[in-house]
């Protein structure tokens, strides 16, 4: 006898929510996880700083993991935890580096750490998706039409600076979580 089994099935896990908004970021201590994409940590800083300067609160920590194609390391994720309040993370550009920048993201909202993830336009729709695999669909994402790699510092701050409002919504609750298409720099 021979058994055929379907492909289809149940993909994912169990839903997740959200670590809770701040009402307000006067105070709180923002975080960068760099996952080394060319141009990911300039413009995750730029965002990070424009919020910070913004609101009160202080970027405390810019922190890069050893891969784009790896989740974050235990170490890195301790760090985050014990100095951050928020974290900016990304980028979600590519395949690999959006599936494990959500992972990311899911991660450290498990923990308690409200994360905004940074993606670019043609990967919005895979970060969203991703993140729903991993049971968070309502993930904090904030899209910049790219390319970051083959951006100028003048672009990546334009887009940064396009990107502010969305990050601060996302934040604060303030916004559904749905990202929205930031305009093109």
């Amino acid at each position: 006898m021979i058994e055929i089994l379907s492909p289809e099935g149940r993909v994912g896990t169990a839903a997740k929510e959200l670590a809770p908004s701040p009402a307000l970021l006067a105070g709180l201590r923002i975080a960068v996880l760099d996952n080394l994409k060319p141009h990911a940590g300039y413009i995750q800083g730029a965002i990070a700083r424009l919020v910070a300067e913004r609101t009160g609160a202080t970027v405390t920590l810019e922190i890069a993991k050893t891969s784009a194609a790896l989740p974050a390391e235990p170490e890195v994720v301790a760090r985050l935890r014990a100095e951050a309040d928020l974290v900016v993370t990304g980028s979600a550009d590519c395949g690999s580096c959006t599936s494990w920048s959500a992972y990311d993201t899911v991660e450290l909202e498990q923990l308690g750490l409200p994360t905004v993830l940074l993606a670019t336009a043609g990967f919005t729709e895979l970060a969203e998706q991703v993140s729903a695999l991993y049971g968070l669909p309502q993930a904090r994402i904030v899209t910049v039409p790219g390319p970051l790699g083959g951006s100028t510092d003048a672009q990546l701050d334009a887009m940064a600076a396009n990107a502010v409002e969305r990050t601060l919504a996302l934040f604060t609750g303030a916004a559904p979580a749905a990202p929205a298409q930031e305009p093109r720099a």
